[in-house]
Protein backbone atom coordinates (compact mmCIF):
# COMPACT_ATOMS: atom_id res chain seq x y z
CA UNK A 1 0.00 0.00 0.00
CA UNK A 2 1.35 3.18 -1.06
CA UNK A 3 1.69 6.25 1.49
CA UNK A 4 3.11 8.71 -0.16
CA UNK A 5 0.35 11.02 -0.77
CA UNK A 6 -1.13 11.10 -4.56
CA UNK A 7 -2.33 14.44 -6.67
CA UNK A 8 -6.17 13.36 -7.77
CA UNK A 9 -4.74 12.50 -11.37
CA UNK A 10 -2.12 10.59 -10.24
CA UNK A 11 -5.04 7.88 -8.09
CA UNK A 12 -7.35 8.29 -11.42
CA UNK A 13 -4.29 6.76 -13.13
CA UNK A 14 -3.68 4.10 -10.13
CA UNK A 15 -7.56 3.21 -10.01
CA UNK A 16 -7.65 3.18 -14.10
CA UNK A 17 -4.33 1.30 -14.60
CA UNK A 18 -6.05 -1.32 -11.90
CA UNK A 19 -9.24 -1.86 -14.09
CA UNK A 20 -6.82 -2.29 -17.46
CA UNK A 21 -4.89 -5.12 -14.72
CA UNK A 22 -8.62 -6.38 -13.97
CA UNK A 23 -9.64 -5.41 -10.94
CA UNK A 24 -12.38 -3.21 -12.13
CA UNK A 25 -13.80 0.01 -10.03
CA UNK A 26 -16.80 -2.19 -9.14
CA UNK A 27 -14.34 -4.80 -7.01
CA UNK A 28 -12.09 -1.83 -5.84
CA UNK A 29 -15.39 0.21 -4.12
CA UNK A 30 -16.13 -3.08 -2.18
CA UNK A 31 -13.05 -3.59 -0.80
CA UNK A 32 -13.20 -0.11 -0.11
CA UNK A 33 -16.51 -0.19 1.86
CA UNK A 34 -15.27 -3.31 3.53
CA UNK A 35 -12.14 -1.25 4.58
CA UNK A 36 -14.11 1.54 5.71
CA UNK A 37 -16.63 -0.18 8.12
CA UNK A 38 -13.78 -2.45 9.20
CA UNK A 39 -11.78 1.32 10.66
CA UNK A 40 -15.10 2.06 12.26
CA UNK A 41 -16.20 -1.36 13.83
CA UNK A 42 -12.07 -1.98 15.42
CA UNK A 43 -12.90 1.91 17.01
CA UNK A 44 -16.39 2.00 18.13
CA UNK A 45 -18.77 -0.21 20.11
CA UNK A 46 -21.23 -0.31 16.73
CA UNK A 47 -23.61 -3.43 18.37
CA UNK A 48 -26.49 -1.39 18.68
CA UNK A 49 -25.07 2.03 17.80
CA UNK A 50 -27.01 4.63 15.65
CA UNK A 51 -25.13 5.10 12.79
CA UNK A 52 -25.95 7.33 10.01
CA UNK A 53 -24.91 7.21 6.41
CA UNK A 54 -25.22 10.68 4.04
CA UNK A 55 -23.81 9.66 0.15
CA UNK A 56 -23.80 10.82 -2.80
CA UNK A 57 -24.36 9.61 -6.48
CA UNK A 58 -20.56 8.94 -7.05
CA UNK A 59 -17.83 6.42 -6.45
CA UNK A 60 -17.43 8.03 -2.95
CA UNK A 61 -21.10 7.54 -2.07
CA UNK A 62 -20.84 3.58 -3.46
CA UNK A 63 -18.15 3.06 -0.73
CA UNK A 64 -20.66 4.68 1.86
CA UNK A 65 -23.34 1.80 0.56
CA UNK A 66 -21.02 -1.11 1.12
CA UNK A 67 -19.83 0.25 4.40
CA UNK A 68 -23.17 0.03 5.41
CA UNK A 69 -23.56 -3.45 4.58
CA UNK A 70 -21.21 -4.07 6.69
CA UNK A 71 -21.82 -2.32 9.62
CA UNK A 72 -25.44 -3.79 9.65
CA UNK A 73 -23.72 -7.17 9.64
CA UNK A 74 -21.86 -6.27 12.42
CA UNK A 75 -24.89 -5.02 14.96
CA UNK A 76 -25.36 -1.58 14.01
CA UNK A 77 -28.63 0.42 13.29
CA UNK A 78 -28.29 1.77 9.98
CA UNK A 79 -29.50 4.43 8.47
CA UNK A 80 -28.48 5.46 4.50
CA UNK A 81 -29.39 8.88 2.92
CA UNK A 82 -29.17 9.38 -0.44
CA UNK A 83 -28.35 13.16 -0.39
CA UNK A 84 -29.95 14.22 -4.25
CA UNK A 85 -31.95 12.15 -6.17
CA UNK A 86 -31.77 8.11 -6.92
CA UNK A 87 -31.75 9.41 -10.77
CA UNK A 88 -28.78 11.52 -10.36
CA UNK A 89 -26.48 8.68 -9.32
CA UNK A 90 -23.66 8.61 -11.72
CA UNK A 91 -21.75 5.47 -11.32
CA UNK A 92 -22.73 2.28 -12.58
CA UNK A 93 -20.91 0.45 -9.00
CA UNK A 94 -22.63 3.04 -7.24
CA UNK A 95 -26.17 1.88 -8.36
CA UNK A 96 -25.72 -1.74 -8.25
CA UNK A 97 -24.88 -1.22 -4.27
CA UNK A 98 -28.06 1.51 -4.13
CA UNK A 99 -30.24 -2.18 -5.27
CA UNK A 100 -28.84 -4.08 -3.17
CA UNK A 101 -29.42 -1.89 -0.03
CA UNK A 102 -33.31 -1.50 -1.84
CA UNK A 103 -33.32 -4.88 -1.03
CA UNK A 104 -32.22 -4.77 2.51
CA UNK A 105 -34.85 -4.58 5.22
CA UNK A 106 -32.54 -4.09 7.94
CA UNK A 107 -31.26 -0.74 6.31
CA UNK A 108 -32.86 2.41 6.40
CA UNK A 109 -32.74 4.33 3.36
CA UNK A 110 -34.03 7.78 2.30
CA UNK A 111 -33.42 9.97 -0.57
CA UNK A 112 -32.85 13.73 0.08
CA UNK A 113 -33.53 15.53 -2.46
CA UNK A 114 -33.92 19.27 -1.10
CA UNK A 115 -32.20 21.43 1.77
CA UNK A 116 -35.52 21.38 3.32
CA UNK A 117 -35.53 17.30 3.22
CA UNK A 118 -31.87 17.36 4.66
CA UNK A 119 -32.70 20.00 7.76
CA UNK A 120 -35.46 17.60 8.32
CA UNK A 121 -33.56 14.35 8.86
CA UNK A 122 -32.98 14.74 12.41
CA UNK A 123 -31.76 11.55 12.85
CA UNK A 124 -28.06 13.47 11.45
CA UNK A 125 -28.31 14.71 14.74
CA UNK A 126 -29.22 12.17 16.99
CA UNK A 127 -26.91 9.53 15.56
CA UNK A 128 -23.57 8.15 17.53
CA UNK A 129 -21.94 7.69 14.64
CA UNK A 130 -22.36 9.95 11.20
CA UNK A 131 -20.26 8.60 8.04
CA UNK A 132 -19.68 11.41 5.50
CA UNK A 133 -19.56 9.03 1.57
CA UNK A 134 -21.16 12.43 0.13
CA UNK A 135 -18.01 13.32 -2.17
CA UNK A 136 -14.72 12.47 -3.12
CA UNK A 137 -11.36 13.47 -4.43
CA UNK A 138 -11.38 15.85 -7.88
CA UNK A 139 -14.06 18.78 -6.19
CA UNK A 140 -13.38 22.05 -7.97
CA UNK A 141 -15.80 24.18 -7.26
CA UNK A 142 -18.08 24.97 -4.26
CA UNK A 143 -20.80 22.49 -2.70
CA UNK A 144 -24.17 23.43 -3.89
CA UNK A 145 -27.37 22.43 -2.28
CA UNK A 146 -28.57 19.65 -0.85
CA UNK A 147 -24.61 18.60 -0.18
CA UNK A 148 -23.83 22.17 1.53
CA UNK A 149 -26.89 21.62 4.13
CA UNK A 150 -25.93 18.38 4.74
CA UNK A 151 -22.55 19.55 5.42
CA UNK A 152 -24.12 22.05 7.84
CA UNK A 153 -26.47 18.86 9.66
CA UNK A 154 -23.16 16.80 9.95
CA UNK A 155 -20.87 19.21 11.56
CA UNK A 156 -23.79 20.19 13.82
CA UNK A 157 -24.33 17.06 15.13
CA UNK A 158 -22.49 15.89 18.35
CA UNK A 159 -21.83 12.27 16.55
CA UNK A 160 -18.67 11.07 15.74
CA UNK A 161 -17.76 11.81 12.32
CA UNK A 162 -15.92 9.63 9.97
CA UNK A 163 -15.47 10.45 6.23
CA UNK A 164 -14.82 8.44 3.09
CA UNK A 165 -11.31 9.54 1.70
CA UNK A 166 -11.45 13.03 2.00
CA UNK A 167 -13.91 15.56 4.03
CA UNK A 168 -16.52 16.43 1.72
CA UNK A 169 -16.22 20.21 0.42
CA UNK A 170 -12.07 20.20 1.10
CA UNK A 171 -9.99 20.47 -2.50
CA UNK A 172 -7.87 17.35 -3.07
CA UNK A 173 -5.06 19.37 -4.33
CA UNK A 174 -5.14 22.41 -2.32
CA UNK A 175 -6.29 21.71 0.67
CA UNK A 176 -8.96 24.48 -0.03
CA UNK A 177 -12.30 24.86 2.00
CA UNK A 178 -15.10 25.14 -1.18
CA UNK A 179 -17.49 26.79 0.32
CA UNK A 180 -18.20 24.58 3.51
CA UNK A 181 -16.34 21.85 4.44
CA UNK A 182 -17.01 18.79 6.83
CA UNK A 183 -14.92 18.68 10.51
CA UNK A 184 -14.34 15.35 10.67
CA UNK A 185 -13.06 13.26 13.63
CA UNK A 186 -11.21 10.21 11.70
CA UNK A 187 -10.81 11.09 7.66
CA UNK A 188 -10.69 7.09 6.22
CA UNK A 189 -8.55 7.81 3.32
CA UNK A 190 -8.34 4.94 0.21
CA UNK A 191 -4.76 3.20 -0.77
CA UNK A 192 -2.61 6.68 0.24
CA UNK A 193 -3.33 9.82 2.04
CA UNK A 194 -4.31 12.87 -0.70
CA UNK A 195 -2.11 15.83 -1.22
CA UNK A 196 -4.98 18.50 0.24
CA UNK A 197 -5.49 15.89 3.72
CA UNK A 198 -1.73 17.36 4.69
CA UNK A 199 -3.25 21.36 4.12
CA UNK A 200 -6.58 21.15 5.75
CA UNK A 201 -5.82 19.22 9.48
CA UNK A 202 -8.58 21.30 10.86
CA UNK A 203 -10.96 19.49 8.87
CA UNK A 204 -9.33 15.80 8.43
CA UNK A 205 -9.32 15.14 11.93
CA UNK A 206 -6.90 11.74 12.18
CA UNK A 207 -5.66 10.16 9.04
CA UNK A 208 -5.93 6.57 8.74
CA UNK A 209 -5.02 4.99 5.24
CA UNK A 210 -6.48 1.60 4.36
CA UNK A 211 -5.80 -0.85 1.23
CA UNK A 212 -8.81 -1.36 -1.18
CA UNK A 213 -7.14 -3.90 -3.69
CA UNK A 214 -5.07 -1.78 -5.97
CA UNK A 215 -2.25 -4.27 -7.18
CA UNK A 216 1.28 -2.25 -6.97
CA UNK A 217 1.55 -3.47 -10.93
CA UNK A 218 -0.40 -0.91 -10.85
CA UNK A 219 2.00 2.00 -10.40
CA UNK A 220 4.39 0.14 -12.75
CA UNK A 221 2.23 -0.74 -15.88
CA UNK A 222 1.63 1.35 -18.80
CA UNK A 223 -2.02 1.57 -19.09
CA UNK A 224 -5.30 3.00 -20.08
CA UNK A 225 -4.75 5.18 -17.07
CA UNK A 226 -1.66 6.55 -18.28
CA UNK A 227 -3.87 7.30 -21.76
CA UNK A 228 -6.76 8.65 -19.56
CA UNK A 229 -4.13 11.84 -18.84
CA UNK A 230 -4.15 12.63 -22.48
CA UNK A 231 -7.60 12.32 -23.98
CA UNK A 232 -9.79 14.17 -22.09
CA UNK A 233 -12.24 15.82 -24.26
CA UNK A 234 -11.12 19.60 -25.02
CA UNK A 235 -12.91 22.37 -24.26
CA UNK A 236 -15.22 24.31 -26.19
CA UNK A 237 -12.90 27.64 -26.04
CA UNK A 238 -9.71 25.75 -27.17
CA UNK A 239 -7.70 27.61 -30.08
CA UNK A 240 -5.08 26.81 -32.61
CA UNK A 241 -1.91 25.82 -30.67
CA UNK A 242 -3.51 25.03 -27.24
CA UNK A 243 -2.62 21.20 -27.75
CA UNK A 244 0.92 21.70 -28.79
CA UNK A 245 2.99 23.07 -31.47
CA UNK A 246 5.77 20.99 -32.48
CA UNK A 247 9.19 21.39 -34.47
CA UNK A 248 10.93 18.65 -35.86
CA UNK A 249 14.78 19.05 -36.78
CA UNK A 250 15.46 16.08 -38.94
CA UNK A 251 16.54 14.78 -42.12
CA UNK A 252 19.31 14.90 -44.21
CA UNK A 253 20.48 14.59 -48.00
CA UNK A 254 19.81 10.96 -48.08
CA UNK A 255 16.86 10.05 -45.31
CA UNK A 256 13.39 12.39 -45.82
CA UNK A 257 10.78 9.99 -44.28
CA UNK A 258 11.75 9.67 -40.61
CA UNK A 259 10.70 13.32 -40.05
CA UNK A 260 7.55 13.40 -41.97
CA UNK A 261 6.44 9.79 -40.19
CA UNK A 262 7.25 11.73 -36.78
CA UNK A 263 5.34 14.39 -37.77
CA UNK A 264 2.30 12.83 -39.00
CA UNK A 265 2.60 10.82 -35.95
CA UNK A 266 2.33 13.58 -33.74
CA UNK A 267 -0.79 15.17 -35.59
CA UNK A 268 -2.95 12.06 -35.06
CA UNK A 269 -1.77 12.33 -31.15
CA UNK A 270 -3.46 15.69 -31.24
CA UNK A 271 -0.71 18.08 -31.51
CA UNK A 272 -2.14 20.98 -33.22
CA UNK A 273 0.95 21.94 -35.35
CA UNK A 274 3.61 20.20 -36.85
CA UNK A 275 6.59 21.94 -38.57
CA UNK A 276 9.62 20.46 -39.75
CA UNK A 277 13.01 22.40 -40.34
CA UNK A 278 15.22 19.83 -42.60
CA UNK A 279 18.48 20.12 -45.16
CA UNK A 280 17.42 21.70 -49.00
CA UNK A 281 17.78 18.65 -50.69
CA UNK A 282 14.86 16.19 -48.84
CA UNK A 283 12.58 19.61 -48.19
CA UNK A 284 10.45 18.56 -51.51
CA UNK A 285 10.25 14.86 -50.60
CA UNK A 286 8.86 15.48 -46.85
CA UNK A 287 6.57 18.50 -48.29
CA UNK A 288 4.95 15.77 -50.54
CA UNK A 289 3.95 13.56 -48.15
CA UNK A 290 0.89 15.54 -46.57
CA UNK A 291 -0.38 19.08 -46.73
CA UNK A 292 -0.53 18.99 -43.16
CA UNK A 293 3.55 19.36 -42.52
CA UNK A 294 4.99 22.73 -42.72
CA UNK A 295 8.40 22.49 -43.72
CA UNK A 296 11.19 24.93 -43.82
CA UNK A 297 14.34 24.65 -45.00
CA UNK A 298 17.78 25.15 -43.30
CA UNK A 299 19.29 26.61 -46.86
CA UNK A 300 22.39 23.66 -46.49
CA UNK A 301 23.09 19.99 -47.68
CA UNK A 302 22.67 19.02 -43.80
CA UNK A 303 22.45 20.35 -40.47
CA UNK A 304 25.54 22.35 -40.13
CA UNK A 305 26.70 25.29 -37.19
CA UNK A 306 25.43 28.28 -40.15
CA UNK A 307 22.07 26.67 -39.28
CA UNK A 308 21.80 26.56 -35.64
CA UNK A 309 20.39 30.34 -35.50
CA UNK A 310 17.55 29.38 -37.82
CA UNK A 311 17.00 26.18 -36.59
CA UNK A 312 16.39 27.78 -33.10
CA UNK A 313 14.35 30.69 -34.32
CA UNK A 314 11.65 28.12 -35.25
CA UNK A 315 12.00 25.93 -32.35
CA UNK A 316 11.96 28.89 -29.81
CA UNK A 317 8.13 29.06 -31.70
CA UNK A 318 7.35 25.23 -30.52
CA UNK A 319 6.53 23.52 -27.40
CA UNK A 320 8.60 20.78 -28.19
CA UNK A 321 11.05 20.08 -30.11
CA UNK A 322 11.94 16.74 -31.57
CA UNK A 323 15.46 15.53 -32.63
CA UNK A 324 16.87 13.16 -34.77
CA UNK A 325 14.95 11.23 -37.43
CA UNK A 326 16.89 11.12 -40.47
CA UNK A 327 19.79 13.33 -39.22
CA UNK A 328 22.72 11.42 -40.20
CA UNK A 329 26.02 11.92 -37.77
CA UNK A 330 28.35 14.31 -39.94
CA UNK A 331 31.27 15.79 -37.53
CA UNK A 332 29.35 18.90 -38.69
CA UNK A 333 25.94 17.63 -38.09
CA UNK A 334 27.27 16.52 -34.61
CA UNK A 335 28.39 20.10 -33.74
CA UNK A 336 25.47 22.12 -34.21
CA UNK A 337 23.26 18.92 -32.33
CA UNK A 338 25.13 20.07 -29.32
CA UNK A 339 24.85 23.72 -29.36
CA UNK A 340 21.21 23.54 -30.30
CA UNK A 341 20.62 20.84 -27.41
CA UNK A 342 23.10 23.00 -24.84
CA UNK A 343 20.89 26.15 -26.09
CA UNK A 344 17.61 24.59 -25.59
CA UNK A 345 18.56 23.00 -21.98
CA UNK A 346 19.46 26.04 -20.52
CA UNK A 347 16.63 27.74 -21.30
CA UNK A 348 13.82 24.44 -19.67
CA UNK A 349 12.47 23.97 -23.89
CA UNK A 350 10.91 20.33 -23.91
CA UNK A 351 12.84 18.25 -26.31
CA UNK A 352 12.06 14.64 -27.69
CA UNK A 353 15.45 12.73 -28.84
CA UNK A 354 15.85 10.07 -30.94
CA UNK A 355 17.76 7.96 -33.62
CA UNK A 356 20.88 9.97 -34.69
CA UNK A 357 20.39 12.37 -32.37
CA UNK A 358 20.93 10.27 -29.67
CA UNK A 359 24.24 8.95 -31.14
CA UNK A 360 25.73 12.59 -31.77
CA UNK A 361 25.01 13.18 -27.52
CA UNK A 362 27.13 10.37 -26.78
CA UNK A 363 29.97 11.19 -24.63
CA UNK A 364 28.55 14.84 -24.56
CA UNK A 365 28.15 15.20 -20.56
CA UNK A 366 24.87 16.86 -21.53
CA UNK A 367 22.43 17.55 -18.42
CA UNK A 368 19.14 17.43 -20.40
CA UNK A 369 16.42 17.81 -17.26
CA UNK A 370 14.06 14.91 -16.54
CA UNK A 371 10.99 17.21 -16.77
CA UNK A 372 11.48 18.42 -19.77
CA UNK A 373 13.51 15.94 -22.02
CA UNK A 374 12.89 12.15 -23.52
CA UNK A 375 15.76 9.86 -24.82
CA UNK A 376 13.86 7.66 -26.73
CA UNK A 377 16.73 5.08 -27.53
CA UNK A 378 16.61 1.28 -28.25
CA UNK A 379 18.81 -1.33 -26.87
CA UNK A 380 21.92 -0.91 -29.04
CA UNK A 381 21.24 3.11 -29.10
CA UNK A 382 21.39 2.87 -25.38
CA UNK A 383 25.00 0.94 -25.45
CA UNK A 384 25.96 4.09 -27.66
CA UNK A 385 25.05 6.83 -25.33
CA UNK A 386 26.29 4.81 -22.13
CA UNK A 387 29.46 4.09 -23.82
CA UNK A 388 30.18 0.71 -22.24
CA UNK A 389 28.77 -2.51 -23.01
CA UNK A 390 25.53 -2.93 -21.33
CA UNK A 391 25.04 -6.79 -21.06
CA UNK A 392 22.16 -8.93 -21.79
CA UNK A 393 19.16 -7.33 -23.71
CA UNK A 394 16.75 -10.15 -22.84
CA UNK A 395 17.25 -9.54 -19.10
CA UNK A 396 14.45 -7.21 -17.85
CA UNK A 397 16.52 -6.45 -14.49
CA UNK A 398 19.54 -5.39 -16.08
CA UNK A 399 16.89 -3.58 -18.83
CA UNK A 400 15.58 -1.56 -16.07
CA UNK A 401 19.04 -0.92 -14.28
CA UNK A 402 20.66 0.14 -17.69
CA UNK A 403 17.54 2.83 -18.43
CA UNK A 404 18.20 4.34 -14.88
CA UNK A 405 21.89 4.73 -15.57
CA UNK A 406 21.38 6.34 -18.72
CA UNK A 407 18.33 8.44 -17.29
CA UNK A 408 20.99 9.31 -14.78
CA UNK A 409 23.69 10.24 -16.88
CA UNK A 410 21.89 12.89 -18.79
CA UNK A 411 19.25 13.88 -16.09
CA UNK A 412 16.41 12.70 -18.31
CA UNK A 413 13.52 10.79 -19.37
CA UNK A 414 14.46 7.38 -21.03
CA UNK A 415 11.82 5.62 -22.97
CA UNK A 416 14.44 2.13 -23.96
CA UNK A 417 12.11 0.56 -26.85
CA UNK A 418 11.87 -3.11 -27.00
CA UNK A 419 9.16 -6.05 -26.73
CA UNK A 420 8.82 -4.57 -22.97
CA UNK A 421 9.43 -0.95 -23.45
CA UNK A 422 11.44 0.67 -20.15
CA UNK A 423 10.47 4.45 -18.60
CA UNK A 424 12.45 5.39 -16.48
CA UNK A 425 13.48 8.62 -14.59
CA UNK A 426 17.01 9.71 -13.04
CA UNK A 427 15.29 8.77 -9.23
CA UNK A 428 14.80 5.46 -9.71
CA UNK A 429 11.51 5.62 -10.35
CA UNK A 430 10.26 3.27 -13.86
CA UNK A 431 7.59 1.80 -16.09
CA UNK A 432 6.89 -0.78 -18.38
CA UNK A 433 4.75 -0.85 -21.50
CA UNK A 434 3.98 -4.50 -22.26
CA UNK A 435 1.80 -3.26 -25.99
CA UNK A 436 3.09 -4.07 -29.10
CA UNK A 437 3.71 -7.16 -31.21
CA UNK A 438 6.82 -8.53 -33.01
CA UNK A 439 5.92 -7.29 -36.32
CA UNK A 440 6.63 -3.38 -35.39
CA UNK A 441 10.11 -4.37 -35.92
CA UNK A 442 9.23 -2.82 -39.32
CA UNK A 443 11.32 0.57 -40.04
CA UNK A 444 9.52 4.06 -39.06
CA UNK A 445 7.71 2.97 -35.87
CA UNK A 446 10.41 4.55 -33.64
CA UNK A 447 9.03 7.19 -35.47
CA UNK A 448 6.11 7.24 -34.94
CA UNK A 449 6.81 6.50 -31.18
CA UNK A 450 9.06 9.68 -31.08
CA UNK A 451 6.27 11.74 -32.49
CA UNK A 452 3.59 10.82 -29.96
CA UNK A 453 5.70 11.49 -27.29
CA UNK A 454 6.19 14.73 -28.41
CA UNK A 455 2.81 15.62 -28.75
CA UNK A 456 1.63 14.46 -25.55
CA UNK A 457 5.10 16.11 -23.93
CA UNK A 458 3.47 19.15 -25.63
CA UNK A 459 0.79 18.88 -23.18
CA UNK A 460 2.36 19.83 -19.98
CA UNK A 461 2.03 16.58 -17.92
CA UNK A 462 5.57 16.16 -17.52
CA UNK A 463 8.15 13.89 -19.66
CA UNK A 464 7.91 10.70 -17.35
CA UNK A 465 3.79 10.78 -18.21
CA UNK A 466 3.90 11.90 -21.68
CA UNK A 467 6.82 8.70 -22.44
CA UNK A 468 4.40 6.09 -20.40
CA UNK A 469 0.99 6.96 -22.38
CA UNK A 470 3.06 7.09 -25.77
CA UNK A 471 4.62 3.85 -25.27
CA UNK A 472 1.31 2.05 -24.38
CA UNK A 473 -0.54 4.40 -27.34
CA UNK A 474 2.30 3.30 -29.67
CA UNK A 475 1.74 -0.35 -29.08
CA UNK A 476 -1.87 -0.59 -28.90
CA UNK A 477 -1.74 0.93 -32.46
CA UNK A 478 0.75 -1.65 -33.39
CA UNK A 479 -1.35 -4.63 -32.25
CA UNK A 480 -4.68 -2.87 -34.24
CA UNK A 481 -2.76 -2.58 -37.87
CA UNK A 482 -1.25 -6.23 -37.12
CA UNK A 483 -5.22 -7.20 -36.54
CA UNK A 484 -5.57 -6.05 -40.07
CA UNK A 485 -2.26 -6.94 -41.39
CA UNK A 486 -0.58 -9.42 -39.52
CA UNK A 487 3.11 -9.34 -40.43
CA UNK A 488 2.95 -7.19 -42.92
CA UNK A 489 2.42 -3.54 -41.59
CA UNK A 490 4.20 -0.49 -42.14
CA UNK A 491 4.50 2.43 -40.15
CA UNK A 492 1.84 4.44 -41.39
CA UNK A 493 -0.72 1.63 -41.02
CA UNK A 494 0.33 2.68 -37.25
CA UNK A 495 -0.41 5.66 -37.68
CA UNK A 496 -3.73 5.57 -38.84
CA UNK A 497 -4.45 3.41 -35.91
CA UNK A 498 -3.87 6.11 -32.98
CA UNK A 499 -7.11 8.23 -33.15
CA UNK A 500 -8.82 4.76 -32.98
CA UNK A 501 -6.48 3.94 -29.70
CA UNK A 502 -6.80 6.86 -27.88
CA UNK A 503 -10.81 7.35 -27.96
CA UNK A 504 -11.09 3.42 -26.86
Amino acid sequence: MKQQPLSTEEMRVLEYNAQYLGVNLGMLMQAAGREVARVIINRENVKDAHVVILCGGGGNGGDGMVAARHLHEAGAKVELYLVGSERGISSDDTRFNWTILKNLDGIKKGQLRTESAVRACTSILDADIVIDALLGFGLTSPVREPVATAIDMINKSSARKYAVDIPTGIQSESGEVLGSAVAADVTITLHAPKIGLQKAKGHTGEVVVVPIGIPPEAEIICGDGDLWLFNRPRRSQSKKGDFGRIAIVGGSNVFSGAPALAGMSAYRAGADLVSVVAPEPVVPAIRSYSANLMVASTGTEIVTPGAVELILGYVRNSDVMVLGPGLGRADETREAVLEIVRTLSSDGHRMVIDADGLKLLAGSGIKLGPDNCVLTPHWGELGVIIGEDIGNPHDLDNRIARAISAAKMYDSTILLKGAIDVIAQPNGRYKLNKTGVPAMTVGGTGDVLTGIVAAFLARGKGAFAAASAAAFVSGRAGEAAFDMFGDHIVATDCIDQIPSVMRH
